[in-house]
């Protein structure tokens, strides 16, 4: 009884002459408005992936502070580094999608730059972390290239240090400065629709020779006294 109404109602509209107008226009009009939500459910997950990897670059600069809060030793080790990969980007990885295969088609990526003035035009410096989650759970995360965390120069100058990061270099003897950079890369089988997004693209840059890189965000900070040099 009721389908019979409503096609009654129908055949009512169908007989006004401007309907065939108007059913053109708003079948034109259902694409464009699709479009037009997609685009703004891309904008809002560009400002959540941003916004995560910031969060997550001022929890690891946190952690750098405080981890070694309750021991007599205060020197970072490579252990507590691992860990703190490990936690700063569970604000989007919340189980183990950080870790191998990357459901997402991204995995996070944490750097660690040093250094402390220690004359005129003089610096101590150390890149004692650049670590990805690689591997498949945070236990599995290891050190990756050649940086050794024992091993660091006093031979850098206060032009090579700006090159790194200008914010790195220091304005007076014995002061120190760490740069926290944390970023998104692009896995393999890498798709923007994984992290829901379906128009944009995010771009993707080689800064600081972290290839495929899609968010990335920077901090640097004074470090407490006897944090660095890292050591194992």
């Amino acid at each position: 009884h009721n389908i019979f109404k409503i096609f009654k109602i129908f055949k009512k509209i169908l007989r006004n002459d401007n309907i065939g107008g108007i059913l053109i226009e708003f079948a034109f009009s259902i694409p464009i408005l699709i479009l037009l939500m997609f685009f703004a459910l891309d904008h809002y997950r560009f400002y959540e992936l941003r916004s995560k990897i910031k969060a997550s670059t001022y929890l690891a600069a946190s952690m750098l502070q405080q981890v070694t809060n309750l021991r007599s030793e205060k020197n970072l080790t490579i252990n507590d580094l691992r860990r703190i990969t490990a936690t700063s980007c569970m604000n989007l990885f919340h189980t183990n999608a950080a870790y191998e295969p990357w459901p997402f088609g991204i995995y996070f990526s944490l750097d660690l730059y040093w250094a402390k003035r220690i004359g005129d035009d003089r610096y101590i410096f150390q890149h004692p972390w650049a670590q990805t989650t690689s591997g498949m759970s945070p236990n599995t995360i290891r050190k990756s290239g050649n940086i050794s965390a024992t091993t660091y120069t006093d031979t850098y100058t206060e032009a090579q240090i700006k090159a790194i990061h200008r914010d790195l270099v220091c304005e007076k003897n014995n002061e120190e400065r760490v740069l926290v950079t944390c970023c998104y890369r692009k896995a393999d089988g890498y798709d923007k629709k994984k992290l829901g997004l379906y128009i944009l693209e995010p771009k993707s840059h080689n800064k600081m020779n972290r290839a495929g890189t899609v968010f990335m965000y920077e901090l640097v900070i004074t470090p407490k006294p006897g944090l660095f040099p890292v050591v194992n």
